[in-house]
């Protein structure tokens, strides 16, 4: 499963920043406010590939290039965009073909052949030295089979696979000075890991359907995705409990459509019952969809501290995504998404003209894939109960 959620919109022409606001309640909870609903940039990483672990990088020559993709959570497999794949001469394996779910719905995608992948820093100042490169694999990845075409953005997208059993860190402090969101990956134990302040429970869950009968082996290398347990969103009175996909590659988070009516935002007939906050297109898999937005009154996190992390007031879409559970035998769908909006800056997107930035109080993300959990590092700026 992937849900890319890249904003369609284009830079604006001011930026106001401000910081986001924290409090501690009286139950020693960490209360944010003045977080919007879009991140400033998804996590990013160097990458490069190869046939052969000890040979040379796909598309090398001479020299190395620069390639990028976003770190995503949010995705099963890994994803090459049609121009990388053929920058790179990456072969396909002959009739095969994957299908995916995104935002969108379904789309079908080519499998390349089995591929080494390295992996640097995105910050790492010899990206030309194929030496900097952490080399993972052999694995298949999906390409996509359309180009992106002249008014789209080629994306390439490193999901869980090559994260599984290590550690990430994310430079969420630089968004703030409108830095990229880096991303790093290490291996467990490694000194240089951040020490964290508070630490939320991750659960991984089979949204894989590797047995669509529309499907063609051999099948990409998938991996299972990352949930939130037990978030709690409130409004007016009422609140709904539900199980999120914790999803670095979303922009935007969202909440399903029931969640939405549970807490009174929409009806039973789907028609908003209160004012929309905002709208914004956001693309992926599938295709380009406008979502709606609201301004809830709360969204709250547990964390393993006992301390809850809460968002006051976050503003969140209303969209549906649903996968063939092939255990139950039936469709589900998501509680909701929680993007990189609540872990880097943030803009809002109601005035293009002049973009509001929210800074985050977190320096570094700390994502430990072996052990399931995810760590927040708050800025030593900010007082802590």
């Amino acid at each position: 499963m992937r849900k890319q959620a890249i904003l369609a919109v284009g830079l604006a022409l001011v930026f106001v920043a401000s910081f986001t606001q924290v409090c501690v309640s009286a139950e020693r909870d960490l209360v944010l406010r003045g977080v919007h609903e879009a991140a400033i940039d998804l996590p990013r990483v160097l990458f490069l590939l190869k046939r052969q672990a000890d040979g040379p990088a796909l598309g090398s020559g001479g020299r190395l290039g620069v390639n990028y993709a976003f770190l995503d959570t949010g995705g099963s497999g890994v994803l090459l965009s049609r121009e990388t794949a053929n920058l790179l001469g990456v072969g396909v394996e002959p009739n095969a073909r994957f299908v995916d779910i995104g935002i969108g719905g379904d789309e079908y995608f080519d499998v390349s052949e089995p591929l080494y992948i390295g992996l640097a820093d995105y910050e790492e100042k010899n990206p030309h030295d194929s030496a900097v490169y952490k080399i993972l694999g052999p694995g298949r990845v999906q390409v996509k089979r359309e180009s992106a075409g002249l008014l789209g953005q080629p994306l390439d997208i490193m999901g869980v696979p090559v994260m599984a059993g290590r550690v990430v860190v994310l430079d969420s402090g630089a968004t703030n000075n409108l830095g990229f969101f880096a991303a790093e990956i290490k291996e467990p134990g490694d000194p240089s890991i951040p020490k964290v302040d508070l630490t939320v429970a991750l659960r991984f869950e089979n949204f894989l359907n590797p047995n669509n009968p529309k499907n063609i082996r051999p099948l990409p290398s998938l991996s299972y995705n990352p949930v939130i347990d037990n978030i709690v969103i409130g409004y007016r009175g009422k609140q709904s409990k539900g199980n999120w996909l914790f999803d670095t590659g979303a922009t935007v988070s969202f909440i399903s459509t029931d969640q939405a009516k549970r807490i009174g935002l929409i009806g039973k007939n789907g028609r908003p019952l209160v004012t929309q906050a905002f709208s914004v297109p956001v693309g992926g898999i599938g295709a380009i969809v406008q979502i709606p937005g609201f301004e809830i009154e709360g969204l709250t996190v547990p964390t393993l501290s006992g301390r809850n992390l809460v968002y006051d007031k976050p503003r969140l879409g209303v969209h549906d995504i649903s996968y063939f559970d092939e255990d139950e035998g039936k469709f589900v769908t998501l509680d909701g998404v929680f993007g990189s909006n609540f872990l880097c800056a943030t803009a809002s997107m109601e005035d293009l003209l002049s973009l509001d930035i929210g800074q985050t109080i977190f320096e570094k993300i700390v994502l430990d894939m072996r052990q399931g959990l995810l760590g927040f590092d708050i800025n030593d700026g900010y007082r802590q109960p």
